[in-house]
């Protein structure tokens, strides 16, 4: 599978977000990039059980935010930590999405790109 994703997802290195959606309802993170010369139109990561967003600066202007790089880090996996009460499961996210200066890390089960559905 990941050789499949990975070309798709280095295809959008730099494009420019439109519109960056998180629905916690539906399990779903939906990014549309403005209209380029690029195939790619949509990503949906589908089945997210868990995402992280980390802002390094702040004050930095928001309104032209670009996709600097997005990855895939391979097969999603829960790992247990032991301690002395209990087993705590600790989520792995199995996606980086690099914004600015800004990153968010996801965890999900798929992936679909332009309608094409990949799963992970």
């Amino acid at each position: 599978m990941n050789s499949k994703v990975t070309p798709l997802l280095s295809d959008i290195t730099n494009m420019p977000i439109d519109r960056f959606q998180i629905d916690t309802k539906n399990d779903t993170i939906k990014l549309n990039f403005t209209e380029n010369s690029k195939e790619i139109n949509e990503i949906v990561f589908n089945e997210v059980t868990s995402f992280y967003y980390l802002d390094h600066d702040i004050e930095e202007d928001t309104e032209n935010t670009s996709l600097n790089n997005i990855m895939y880090c391979g097969m999603q996996s829960t790992d247990f930590i032991d301690t002395e009460d209990e087993n705590v499961a600790v989520s792995i996210p199995n996606f980086v999405l690099e914004f600015n200066d800004s990153n968010i890390f996801i965890e999900a089960n798929s992936i679909v790109i332009n309608n094409q559905e990949f799963v992970v």
